[in-house]
């Protein structure tokens, strides 16, 4: 298992050029319909969707080239790296908001419905709960603050990410790495740490993610969003969609 110290690594050239031009048509595919179904959403603060796998809005090939992609078997020696026996979780697609004026956030995904005191632990635990980030364009579009996936904030972090003291969670903070990744790299980092989005660079970026087999938020994946036994037939490593489906059923 990787040590993973700073709380992200970058991988470079992972994709073919083939495989990405297959992969953002499908991407593309899914944003334009999903952006019609979510008008008034996305018009307004939008800054990414989830579950593209879903049946909701792409047919049976291009939700096979996603499975295909998810399965990678070059993405997938880079998840066995972080994840003991990956199972698929969600998928989610970041882009700019459409007014140029929006701010960024920081954040932790662990902060959303969790108290204090739940934060520290998930900081405490040894998941390191990965995203694997696939960029479909040349971007840095996040900025990440270095070992803070297993470190609780400063003084500063805590009142600028909860917006205390007259603090907005978009207020610059010290001692940051901006991270600048090219069309066919991938950046895995922990959800955990402090981390905003950076908007302007008309990012356009795939994160996968995947769990542990024994994970318990396994269960909360739908049906809908994993391949079904025809599909299964054209995918090129599957455990991951199994051990997934062996949790839900």
């Amino acid at each position: 298992m990787s040590a993973f110290e700073s709380g992200y690594q970058i991988y470079r050239n992972v994709f073919t050029q083939q495989q990405l031009d297959s992969l953002e048509a499908t991407l593309r595919c899914f944003h334009n319909l999903w952006c019609q179904a979510n008008k008034e959403h996305y018009n307004t603060k939008a800054v990414n969707s989830a579950y593209l796998t879903d049946e909701k809005y792409l047919d049976s090939a291009d939700r096979e080239i996603l499975f295909n992609s998810i399965a990678n078997p070059a993405l997938l020696a880079i998840v066995e790296q972080y994840i003991e026996s990956p199972a698929f979780l969600n998928t989610q697609l970041f882009f700019d908001p459409v007014n140029a004026e929006q701010k960024n956030y920081w954040h932790r995904d662990i902060q959303y419905g969790n108290s204090d005191q739940t934060q520290k632990a998930f900081l405490d635990s040894n998941d390191l709960m990965p995203h694997f980030r696939i960029p479909l364009v040349n971007e840095t579009g996040i900025e990440l603050v270095p070992y803070s996936h297993n470190k609780w904030d400063s003084e500063l972090e805590y009142q600028v990410r909860m917006e205390k003291n007259g603090k907005r969670c978009s207020d610059p903070l010290p001692n940051t790495n901006k991270i600048s990744i090219n069309r066919g790299d991938i950046l895995v980092f922990s959800a955990k740490m402090l981390h905003r989005g950076l908007y302007g660079s008309n990012r356009f970026a795939f994160d996968v993610l995947y769990a542990n087999a024994e994970n318990d938020y396994l269960s909360t994946v739908s049906a809908s969003c994993l391949p079904n036994k025809t599909d299964m037939e054209k995918i090129y490593f599957h455990p991951v969609f199994k051990r997934t489906r062996e949790r839900i059923e």
